[in-house]
């Protein structure tokens, strides 16, 4: 991609750390000295909890979900515990988890720093640990949720694999080179059975709703996948066929102002951060793969990112100014910060400036008052899947690109140039 697009100019001015509204004091933005520190003080942090936490979606896993046998119930009792200003799991009996899903995107994140023998070893051991949970019989080769869910459109449970868990379980696991030949084919092979309609891919097996992000998920994997070079011919393009197939579809889905709704459906119309965030990642990752020229779409959709989803620095959870401080939300903002000043959509010091903006609010780092008594369910802070991984993924992401560390590498041939 051309390192300067029509939306430059507006977005260097814009986006830049002293930019921000008036009567919202926000920290400096930190030294680029201070990232790696972050990162290793945040594993630690975790590792020491064996990556077992809350969850947003584990509402259901304690004695009284298990009563909840209808749909509206099931919303209720999630949504209350997700929300709730105070932690409600204790008193609900429900434990904390340890996911797939978090110890492999936080063995992705390790595996950037790779050069560094501490840091491998980091990665091997959350690699073979997600890759020890990937499923067997009915659906070999995928992962999913260690808990049910049920959202406004669909009902999926923890014995049925989604596709958001096998993208990052099977990208931490490849980025770590801990999955065998055979684990790659079953994975390919459950990919395209299970989890590809023949038009994109789906959430679950049994979905047919159109979700941009999920659906862009699997195009990248598939794509990846087609070029290990281990896998037979036509499996290989059977995989960036599919991948070319889903990647168009949701091109078709990009709306005229540059965003994509989250899905395709009249109640899954809106914009957010962090799902907005994933859409732009995996539409490079699958478009350098596959060979595909994206770069209008791309250029257009980082546009309406920045521009709408960000206040100055601040990350913004809804385009259009609603907002919420949501531990996920605010961790993709530094990774999507990251990469725009890599390629050139927002000034050097952006990614910073966000990092600055949401730092204290993450307990595991120690650098400000924990989110417990601020609005909403603090508790969502201290999780793996939902918190500390994703924060730990934009924090190396973010050390590559503007404190000159390494870039992305992997003991194995199986990690691909564009992998993120």
């Amino acid at each position: 991609m051309p390192s300067r697009t029509p939306t430059d100019h507006s977005s260097r001015n814009r986006f830049r750390p002293g930019h921000h509204t008036a009567g919202g004091h926000l920290p400096e933005p930190c030294d680029t000295g201070d990232v790696l520190p972050l990162a290793d003080r945040l594993f630690r942090w975790a590792d020491a909890r064996d990556w077992a936490g809350p969850d947003p979606y584990d509402g259901l896993t304690g004695p009284l979900g298990r009563l909840a046998g209808h749909r509206v119930l099931r919303q209720a009792l999630l949504q209350a515990v997700k929300r709730s200003p105070l932690d409600l799991r204790p008193v609900l009996g429900i434990r904390p988890l340890r996911t797939a899903t978090a110890t492999g995107c936080a063995a992705g994140a390790c595996a950037r720093l790779s050069s560094s023998p501490l840091w491998r070893e980091r990665a091997l051991r959350l690699g073979r640990r997600t890759a020890a949970e990937q499923m067997t019989g009915r659906y070999a080769g995928l992962w999913r949720y260690e808990f049910d869910v049920q959202t406004r459109w669909s009902y999926y449970p923890a014995s049925v694999p989604n596709l958001v868990a096998t993208t990052f379980c099977a990208d931490g696991c490849l980025d770590t080179g801990t999955l065998d030949d055979d684990a790659v084919r079953l994975l390919a092979h459950g990919l395209l059975e299970h989890l590809y309609n023949g038009t994109f891919f789906t959430y679950t097996p049994t979905s047919g709703v159109l979700v941009h992000n999920a659906n862009l998920m699997g195009a990248a994997l598939a794509a990846r996948l087609a070029r290990i070079g281990t896998l037979p011919g036509g499996l290989a393009e059977r995989l960036a066929g599919a991948a070319r197939s889903a990647v168009e579809v949701s091109l078709d889905g990009q709306r005229a102002d540059g965003s994509w709704p989250y899905g395709r459906g009249p109640r899954l119309d809106w914009v957010d951060g962090f799902h907005t965030g994933y859409v732009l990642l995996r539409l490079e990752q699958a478009g350098t793969l596959l060979g595909m020229d994206v770069r209008t779409p791309l250029e257009r959709g980082a546009d309406h990112y920045l521009r709408n989803l960000f206040d100055g620095p601040l990350p913004l959870y809804f385009a259009g100014g609603r907002t919420r401080r949501d531990p996920n939300n605010d961790a993709t903002a530094v990774r999507m910060a990251a990469w725009a000043t890599e390629r050139g959509f927002a000034a050097a010091d952006f990614g910073c400036a966000v990092l600055a903006a949401v730092v204290g609010r993450y307990p595991g780092l120690g650098t400000g008052t924990p989110a417990e008594g601020s609005q909403g369910n603090g508790a969502l802070w201290r999780s793996p899947r939902w918190s500390a991984a994703p924060l730990l993924d934009a924090l190396t992401a973010l050390h590559a690109v503007v404190a000159g560390g390494p870039r992305p590498s992997s003991p194995t041939a199986q990690r691909t140039a564009a992998a993120s």
